[in-house]
């Protein structure tokens, strides 16, 4: 089993994988159910870059409830 050498404690359901593909680097998060897989921006570390991917799904998860939520309210 792999371990993820870099741990972020406000999310301990994801995994990731980094890895070059045609000359890039790549990251590779796991979790929720769902696989994101986004380049390594230039100059970006790997725990910023896991950092950028699980904010902005976190982001539109939240997005995602709280429009749900109204659409319940409304009806």
């Amino acid at each position: 089993m792999n371990q993820n050498p870099f741990y972020l404690k406000w999310y301990k359901d994801w995994r990731f994988t980094f890895f070059l593909e045609g000359g890039k680097s790549m990251i590779e998060a796991k979790g929720l159910g769902i696989i994101i897989i986004r380049d390594i921006l230039f100059g970006e570390t790997p725990k910023e870059a896991a950092d950028r991917l699980i904010i902005k799904e976190h982001r539109n998860r939240k997005s995602l409830y709280y429009s749900w939520k109204k659409s319940m309210r409304n009806n």
